[in-house]
């Protein structure tokens, strides 16, 4: 095994050394702040979870100019909106204010962030500010929160009775076999003088053309190669038993 292999092996408790991830709480999922949160906080919430090593969590340094362009949106007033909503539902608290230094090097600093779902710097404990908090009555943000209640629900409900949607769905119905066309030599078409196997007749179930024979009725059918007089013959005999039945009549 080479050591690039071996790199790419968990170690003793199971980790992971080359893939990192993110982990959201379903507790924080489920909150009433998190259900009333718009797209673009809940997007930031994830940009700022990245940030967290394990280790740094109250040193989560990111401006609203980077935010933005991680989130992939133009509008910075947008994205500091996003700031303020995850501070007010007590998703982020800020641990320093950012600043612009002139005098030494004009360099700035963006503000500094900590997750309130994960532990702090100095082993500071988890608070989940967002489980004890709500948007405020009369709000979209309330209204927002509680479509997204009523589909959590709806959801939990299917999945005990088990009737989700996913699995009552028409679409995932098992498709009829696809029938595989007939060989070149079964084609009806008429026999060649190739030597090749007969063809199946298969005009004799048209609904344009009917399989009577023809002459002594045992040389061959009538198919789309030849015409079909019976409609003719038909309308011929009618007209001769009608002329027959008037002159009965006349006579």
């Amino acid at each position: 095994m080479t050591r690039k292999g071996k790199a790419r092996r968990p170690d003793a408790t199971g980790r992971s050394l080359t893939s990192r991830f993110v982990r959201l709480d379903h507790r924080l999922l489920r909150s009433n702040a998190y259900r009333g949160l718009y797209p673009n906080a809940r997007a930031l919430l994830v940009e700022l979870a990245m940030l967290d090593n394990g280790s740094n969590n109250g040193s989560l340094y990111l401006s609203v100019r980077d935010a933005a362009h991680r989130m992939g949106i133009a509008d910075l007033t947008a994205a500091s909106r996003a700031f303020d909503e995850l501070a007010e539902m007590g998703f982020i608290e800020m641990t320093q204010e950012g600043h612009f230094n002139i005098k030494a090097s004009e360099k700035s600093r963006a503000r500094c962030w900590r997750l309130t779902w994960l532990t702090g710097p100095g082993r500071k404990q988890p608070t989940w500010e967002m489980l004890e908090r709500e948007p405020a009555p009369q709000t979209k943000a309330r209204k927002r929160m509680e479509r997204g209640l009523r589909a959590l629900k709806a959801h939990r409900k299917d999945r005990d009775l088990g009737r989700l949607p996913v699995l009552d769905c028409d679409t995932l119905a098992a498709f009829p076999p696809i029938l595989a066309p007939d060989p070149v030599w079964q084609f009806n078409t008429p026999n060649s003088r190739s030597g090749s196997i007969p063809p199946k007749w298969l005009v004799r179930d048209s609904a344009t053309h009917i399989a009577i024979p023809w002459g002594r009725r045992t040389d061959s059918l009538i198919g789309w190669w030849q015409p079909d007089w019976s409609p003719q013959i038909a309308a011929l005999a009618y007209a001769s038993a009608l002329t027959l039945f008037r002159w009965s009549e006349a006579a």
